[in-house]
């Protein structure tokens, strides 16, 4: 149990961009969000609790990837001129939320689907449970995708 406890600690450190670690999560995204914006007609608004750069590093780590792989699947397929993401405390968590006015997708097809689309949204999903959080994702035509991942994060006493 222990070793498999290292080695998912240690693969975690390598799937983490040094850009994380240097200057944490928010400035992470947002220089994965300007690069996206310059490659594709996208405009990215993001808005961030600061207390985030709180959690630990593994928690971080699930958070930059699920939004990585979000606006990527955003970028391919959802054909969205606008993302507003959204990183905010509620009780007892950290919740992140990416929201898209592109086309939607049937979110439960395509997740029982055998298909190499689905493997984004399952390892987002696999990512955010095994660091104890949930993720949903709802999509509506006319209104969009939403993803929305929470994460617990317990503030310290005495701290706001």
């Amino acid at each position: 149990m222990e070793k498999s406890v290292k080695a998912v600690h240690r693969f975690a450190r390598e799937l983490r961009p040094a850009v994380l670690d240097d200057l944490g999560l928010i400035p992470a995204l947002h220089a994965y969000s300007k690069s996206l914006t310059e490659r594709k007609k996208l405009k990215i608004q993001m808005t961030a609790f600061g207390g985030v750069e709180a959690l630990g590093t593994a928690k971080r780590t699930v958070l930059f990837r699920v939004a990585q792989e979000a606006l990527t699947n955003v970028a391919r397929h959802a054909h969205a001129t606008q993302v507003k993401m959204s990183i905010t405390e509620i009780s007892g968590a950290i919740r992140m939320e990416i929201n898209d006015n592109g086309k939607s997708f049937p979110v439960e097809k395509t997740l029982a689907a055998n298909t190499n689309k689905r493997l984004g949204l399952v390892g987002m999903k696999e990512r955010v449970e095994m660091v104890g959080g949930s993720l949903a994702i709802e999509s509506k035509p006319g209104r969009g995708t939403t993803v929305r991942a929470e994460i617990p994060f317990k503030q310290e006493r005495g701290k706001k």
